[in-house]
C-alpha cells in the first residue's frame, strides 16, 4: 500500500546518493621524493612573465593614449573658442552695418 515502506520501495526520484563511485572526494597528493626541488608550476611562472611583459607594454601605450587625448581635447577647445570669437565678430559687423544703414538716409 501507500504507507508501506519495504526494501527498495518508497525511494523517489529526488533521493540523492552523495557518495560517488566514479571519483574520490579527496584529491591524491603527488609523491615528494626530492624535498630540495622547488615546486613552482610552469603555468604560474609563464603567466607571471606574460603579465610583466604586458604591463611593460601596456602602461606606456596607455600613457601615450592619454596624452594624445589630452592634446586633442585642448586643440578642439582652442578651435571652438576661435569659432565663437569669429561668430561674435560677424554678428558685431552685421549690427554695425545695420545701424549705419538705418541712421544715414539715402
Amino acid at each position: 500500500m501507500a504507507t508501506r515502506k519495504g526494501k527498495g520501495e518508497g525511494k523517489g526520484t529526488t533521493d540523492i546518493n552523495f557518495r560517488s563511485a566514479v571519483r574520490n572526494p579527496v584529491v591524491p597528493m603527488a609523491n615528494d621524493s626530492n624535498k630540495d626541488e622547488s615546486h613552482i608550476p610552469w603555468s604560474l611562472l609563464i603567466s607571471i612573465v606574460v603579465m610583466c611583459i604586458v604591463l611593460v607594454i601596456v602602461i606606456p601605450v596607455m600613457g601615450v593614449m592619454y596624452l594624445d587625448m589630452n592634446n586633442a581635447t585642448s586643440k578642439a577647445m582652442q578651435e571652438i573658442n576661435k569659432i565663437k570669437e569669429l561668430r561674435l565678430q560677424i554678428l558685431k559687423e552685421k549690427n554695425d552695418n545695420r545701424q549705419s544703414t538705418e541712421t544715414t538716409p539715402p
